[in-house]
Formats: structure tokens, sequence, C-alpha cells
């Protein structure tokens, strides 16, 4: 029987709900003898990879746990090619094939079958960045005319009849947060004095520097079209907003880099927010940990992941990344390429070797002098020294000690875009910037083969 997986993705109301997606996708798969369909789905943009439902089926698809992957459309797929033509190859690799209710059915073992793919994959594209463009050029031209481009209203404000006006019950806890920091203090202990404060309302850290930094509050709107004043009524002058840009721009300058290399990449396994961190300084030592956000200051408790210790989980993730990257395909790689190197040395060699009896021959013949031919052998001596063969256990062991000894986290961390933990903080997803392999998974299958 076929192992079959629908996938499921809806990031407007005016698409097609997943349930009738989920219901269109049974109807045609039955025709197809295809009886049992385990589903995944999405409500986001289909131009990232970065997606649950998605990487739960490309992480199936590896384990050979899917033989036909269910769609209502290819672009709920992907509507970008870069990544699109990633799936294709890992349903080419373990010989999955694509069906689509409204696109077909695709062998992708079958060339032809691939190339349609790849068509019907960048007309999704197409159709993406024109519907992008359209937007884009709507939203420029309101800007342009001074209109309001958003009618989501920040703290502080109220929307009300194509106008934003000032929230008389939010406005006072704006005012007492850009006076606390004119006076030296950080976003946490402005949500520790807004808590205090009977006549303001609770802010977090993150929410008291997004109001910090917003230009809203002074009647501003900036953004990629450009600069308009008077878009808001203020809640604090032009003078005291930019006072308060001044200091961020001076504390950034001083500000010492977190020892935390993995900030902003790990996920937290209850709530899904991202983990920050957090700096807890002894006499003697430091100790550094990734804690979830929902559980500092007013929102303390709210999620029943605290954290989990930095170093342990840093030390993890090297050590899982090491392996990945010494498993015996690179080996092979590697060797490949060396001996490739050696076989074009030895016919260099045996050239030279031929050329040095023709110097020979030259001297017995006398067409050239002993002093000549002496400086015309260690020409050829100096710039061809042998390169002696190199056997497979030593590349294994030099290599082993290069990725010991030189693959480090602090080289390594640029490149990861998310990692993921369970609640018993335990490592189980290491994802590379586009890329929607887990390397957490392909160890242990490199492992258990």
């Amino acid at each position: 029987m076929k192992q079959a997986i629908g996938y499921l993705r809806q990031s407007t109301t005016k698409q097609q709900s997943l349930a009738t997606q989920k219901q269109t996708i049974k109807v045609l798969a039955e025709k197809h003898n295809i009886q049992h369909i385990t589903f995944y789905s999405d409500k986001q943009s289909g131009r990232t990879n970065k997606r649950n439902g998605y990487q739960q089926i490309t992480e199936l698809i590896q384990q050979g746990q899917c033989d036909v992957l269910c769609c209502y459309r290819l672009n709920r797929l992907h509507r970008n090619l870069k990544n699109a033509l990633k799936l294709m190859k890992l349903c080419q690799t373990y010989h999955v094939h694509i069906l689509s209710v409204h696109d077909g059915y695709f062998d992708m073992d079958k060339a032809f079958d691939r190339l349609k793919l790849n068509i019907f994959i960048s007309l999704a594209e197409l159709e993406s960045d024109n519907i992008g463009e359209q937007v884009k050029n709507g939203i420029k031209e309101k800007a342009r005319q001074g209109k309001l481009i958003t009618t989501h209203a920040p703290f502080g404000y109220t929307y009300r009849n194509g106008t934003f006006t000032i929230n008389q019950d939010e406005a006072p806890t704006v005012k007492a947060i850009f006076h606390y920091y004119l006076q030296g203090y950080g976003y946490k202990k402005i949500a520790q004095y807004l808590e205090k404060d009977d006549k303001c309302i609770n802010r977090k850290p993150y929410q008291v520097r997004a109001i910090i930094t917003n230009p809203n509050y002074c009647g501003r709107v900036i953004n990629q079209y450009g600069q308009y004043d008077n878009m808001f009524p203020s809640i604090v002058s032009i003078s005291i907003y930019e006072q308060a840009q001044a200091i961020r721009v001076n504390k950034q300058v001083q500000r010492t880099p977190s020892a935390n290399l993995l900030k902003q990449k790990i996920k937290c396994p209850c709530c899904g927010s991202t983990l920050t961190n957090m700096t807890i300084r002894k006499k003697n030592h430091t100790l550094r940990y990734y804690v979830c956000p929902q559980n500092l200051n007013a929102s303390r408790f709210v999620c029943e992941f605290k954290g989990i210790n930095a170093q342990e989980l840093e030390t993890s993730v090297l050590t899982t990344c090491q392996d990945f990257f010494q498993n015996q395909q690179l080996y092979s790689k590697i060797n490949h390429t060396i001996q490739q190197r050696l076989k074009r040395q030895r016919m260099h060699d045996t050239s030279n070797t031929l050329t040095q009896k023709k110097f020979i021959e030259n001297l017995a013949q006398g067409k050239i002098d002993v002093e000549t031919f002496r400086e015309q052998s260690q020409s050829i001596n100096l710039q061809n020294k042998p390169i002696p063969a190199i056997s497979d256990i030593r590349i294994k062991a030099s290599l082993q000690k290069v990725i010991q000894k030189s693959f480090t986290l602090n080289m390594l961390h640029p490149y990861i875009d998310e990692i993921h933990i369970t609640k018993s903080k335990t490592l189980m997803g290491i994802y590379f910037k586009n890329e929607p392999l887990n390397i957490v998974n392909q160890k242990t299958q490199s492992s258990i083969a």
C-alpha cells in the first residue's frame, strides 16, 4: 500500500480553506487508489520553507515514510523556485511522486515530469511576484498622497474612521517610558517601574523597546517609501524622540557582545517563542542561559518552559554538527579530489621524466654544456616535487583532526537558522539557512546506516 502525505496551506482568507483543500484531495486520491492520507498544514506564506507542517513532511520523506505527496495546487507547496527545486530534488532522491488536484500527477523518476513541475513552480513564483509588486505600488502611492498605509493602531492610539486618535488611558504609559529612558534606565528596569506604578499599564521589556523605537509617537512615519511627518497626533515631541534614539545609538556602541552565540535561533518547545539570553554573574564565575521571554518580568510563569543551560546546548549543537560533517560521504568526496590531483601529478611527472631524458641526450650529443644541463635539471626538480600517495585512513584522520580542533561554534553559528529542542531539553532539530534538512535526523540516519 502506498504511503501518502497530504500538505495543506492557506495564507489569506481569500484562498481555499484547509478543510476544502483536504476534502478535494481525498476525492482525487481515491481515483488513484490511495486510501489513507496523513495530512499536515500551515497558515503562512509559501515563500519560506520554515513552516512547521512543511518541515514535518520533508523529514518524513527523508525517513522513507512517503510514496506520494498530495496537494491542492503546486503553489501550496512553494511560491519560491529555489526552495521548490530543493523539494523536487528531495522527492526525486527518495522516489516520491507528487499529486496535485489542479496540476496533475508527477512521476519524479521521469525527466519530462520533472520539467513540467519546474515550469508550474516557475509560474507560481511569477504570480507571487506580480501580486507583491501590485501591493507595494498601492502602498507607495498612498504614502505619496499622505494617506495612512495601515489600520493597525500602536499602543497609545485608537483607529477610528480612517484616522488615529490618542488613547487617553494608554498615552500616560508611553510618556512615562520615554521619561524613564531619558533618565538612563534600561528596558527591563522601565518595565519594573511600570509594574509598580498604578497610573501606568504594564509593558514587557521588548514592548518598552518597541515604543522607544517607534517614530509614530512623535507623529512621524518612516518606511521603505520615505519619511512622512504629521501622520499621527504626537504623544511626545520630536525632540524627545530624537534624544531617545541618540541614547540608543550610544548604548549600542558601548554594548559588549553576548557570549551566547545561538541567540535568536532557538525555539521554545512549549509556546514557540524565540528564546532570549540571560546571564547570571557570580563572584567567581558567570552562568549563561537561553530562556523563554514569556517568563520575564510581568509575564513570568506564563510558559511552562523556563530555560536551558547555554553551554550545554552549545556543546550539543557543535558535537552534532561535527558528527554530521565527518560522515563517510564527505570522506569519499575529499578522497576523490585528492586522487584526481595525484593522477594529474603522476602524468606531469611522466612528462618531466621524458624531458629529462631529452636533456641527457642533448648533453651526450654535445648540443648543451654541463652547466646548462645542471641548471635545466634543477629547474624541473624545484618546480615539480612528487606528491606521495595518501591513504583513505590518513584522509579520515586528518579531517577528524581539522574538524575537532578548527570547527568551532563561532565559525558555524552564522549559518544556523533555527534550533529546536524538546521539553526535556534534548536537541531535536538543527536547520541551516536556506536548507530544509534537519541535521539531527541526518546524523541519526547516518549512524543507523
